[in-house]
């Protein structure tokens, strides 16, 4: 009968153990490989991810509109106060506002505002929803230009400007209907201002959860607004619907097929 396996006796136990050895070497070299091919890449997504919060945030760092609702608050509380102080012979004492100043402010917040926009559209990816609340957020920074431009009309016909009236007795004296009506295009700005820090601040809570969560281990409570507006986060899927069904109907009113979804 032919032998199908002959022992040789030059390889014992010995040889056997050095080679398994030897195996469990390779695996363990290859395993630890492995791992830290992985931690390399959990630290490399870690480095990411900061990064791209500290990009974003440090756009929203000082974005927020509600310094300029506050500035053309007291404008019109100014304006009003002025025309009562007006003389029997008209020596009218404007409030030292200036066009050039608080406009110039309103066009460097808004200029970074948009730059927040900019910032998300490039880092969409980042978190579940950034897609649909960058388009919410976009939505209300149209929006408050919108409201921006009724007051910017009245303003050079109420104040001193370099480029336009630069006497007093050339200035339009408010009456009190005229400072109802600005000051209600004040509310108007002032409201659409708020919303658009209410979702600056929504943003930069989605981002540090989304982003950094897991890093730290916890998470920051979203916004609970009492008037029940709309809040820009992941953790609430009624939420989501609605800033989905915002921007579906507002891309609808302006003849656009997409959905921001």
């Amino acid at each position: 009968m032919k032998e199908f396996f002959i022992f040789d006796p030059t390889y014992d136990w010995a040889t056997l153990i050095q080679l398994f050895g030897f195996i469990g070497a390779i695996w363990g070299i290859s395993f630890q490989l492995t791992k830290q091919r992985e931690l390399q890449k959990e630290n490399h997504r870690n480095e990411l991810q900061v990064a791209i919060y500290k990009n974003i945030t440090s756009q929203i760092e000082g974005s927020s509109p509600t310094g300029i609702a506050t500035s053309l608050w007291m404008v019109v509380g100014a304006l009003d106060e002025a025309r009562k102080n007006v003389s029997p012979d008209r020596n009218y004492v404007p409030p030292p506002f200036r066009v050039e100043a608080l406009h110039d402010d309103f066009k460097e917040i808004n200029r970074r505002l948009w730059a927040v926009a900019s910032s998300l559209e490039k880092f969409e990816i980042a978190s579940p929803h950034l897609t649909v609340f960058r388009a919410v957020f976009v939505i209300k920074l149209k929006e408050l230009s919108e409201r921006y431009l009724p007051i910017l009309n009245v303003l050079p016909h109420v104040l001193l400007s370099d480029n336009g009236i630069k006497e007093a007795e050339n200035l339009l004296v408010l009456d009190d209907g005229a400072v109802t009506i600005l000051e209600e295009k004040a509310n108007s700005f002032g409201e659409a201002a708020y919303d658009v820090a209410a979702f600056l601040h929504d943003i930069q809570v989605e981002l540090q959860n989304s982003l950094l969560g897991d890093f730290f281990g916890n998470k920051v409570p979203i916004r609970t607004p009492a008037d029940e507006k709309l809040v820009l986060t992941s953790t609430d899927s009624k939420m989501v619907e609605r800033a989905k069904e915002l921007v579906a109907t507002n891309n609808a009113a302006q003849g656009n097929p997409g959905n921001g979804t």
